[in-house]
């Protein structure tokens, strides 16, 4: 067993992501722990230098690098299980793994509901983007659409729907923002945390933001930038929508959307493999001007940000 002596603080790290969100939640967790070494979220089996890591986020690609090696001491907070590999993740060795280091903080009901059903002392915790410091500075005109309807979809139908939701008094003044690039592959963790800042700032300084991604929407909660939830469109299996329950609370959500060929069917499929949509535009239900102007923030998080900085200031300083 390691001995934990000459301890280095890490937290989790997704080099191989081309989703900046996943960069946004290191950054995040980047500002709460002192000098952080960047720890591979898909390998920490291989860790060898005694770490103690701030353990949060999706989980993960590659389950049978699952559990850690026995030099991580991982403190669980905002931490996710998803339906992608559950049987992994919920094995003999991993369930041993967590009543080791239990109590785990959940960053949702589901991942809660799951561990607690294995008599594993959990909580729910909220997601670590959350504690991002509130903006206090100037706001000002910008209206973002960050991967409404994310990937779902063909992308034509996509972006037809997303074009032809929007009133025309605002088609003109809206800017469109993606997560997703595989340029992000290309780039160092030190450059992919200024990129993930320098998004948080754009964010933090919009009117507005419409989005269908929980990491731009939480960060949005965080930095008091008013955020509008499209909710239309997702998939409804478990691996798609296991990470909202508990999360989408801090909300407005826009889920009352129509558009012809929405349904999940062979003959709706047909419809918009032939783009048939494209016919029936007039059918897409536009979104209200009046939530162009939405203005409310919510508080409600502020009591679990608090009590997650302590937790990780405590177990961090005392180890």
């Amino acid at each position: 067993m390691s001995s934990y002596s000459q301890m280095q603080n890490g937290v989790i790290f997704f080099p191989n992501s081309t989703n900046i969100g996943d960069d946004i939640q290191t950054y995040a967790a980047s500002l709460l722990v002192e000098k952080p070494v960047f720890c591979n979220r898909e390998r920490l089996d291989e860790v060898t230098k005694n770490t103690q890591l701030l353990c949060n986020g999706w989980f993960m690609e590659n389950a049978i690098h699952w559990p850690p090696s026995e030099s991580v001491k991982p403190l669980f907070i905002s931490f996710h299980i998803s339906s992608k590999n559950l049987e992994l993740m919920t094995s003999a060795k991993a369930i041993e793994y967590y009543k080791q280091h239990q109590p785990i903080g959940c960053r949702d009901h589901h991942t809660l509901n799951l561990l607690e059903s294995y008599h594993i002392d959990a909580y729910f915790s909220g997601c670590l983007t959350l504690t991002l410091p509130k903006y206090e500075g100037t706001r000002g005109n910008e209206i973002l659409f960050v991967d409404v309807l994310r990937t779902n979809y063909s992308k034509n139908y996509r972006e037809t729907i997303v074009k032809n939701i929007i009133p025309d008094a605002y088609k003109d003044k809206v800017t469109y923002v993606s997560h997703f690039s595989d340029d992000l592959n290309n780039l160092d963790a030190q450059a992919r945390m200024s990129q993930a800042k320098q998004l948080l700032d754009r964010y933090a300084k919009a009117k507005i933001v419409f989005t269908s991604l929980i990491h731009c929407a939480l960060p949005c909660v965080a930095l008091g930038t008013p955020v509008v939830f499209i909710d239309f469109g997702f998939n409804n299996n478990d691996a798609k929508r296991d990470r909202f329950n508990g999360i989408i609370d801090l909300f407005h959500i826009e889920s009352d959307l129509t558009a012809p060929f929405m349904e999940r069917n062979l003959a709706a499929k047909l419809g918009r493999g032939f783009r048939l949509h494209n016919l029936k535009k007039d059918q897409i239900k536009k979104l209200s001007e009046e939530i162009f102007n939405y203005s409310e923030v919510t508080t409600q998080h502020l009591d679990k940000v608090e009590k997650m900085k302590t937790t990780i200031q405590n177990y961090f300083t005392r180890n």
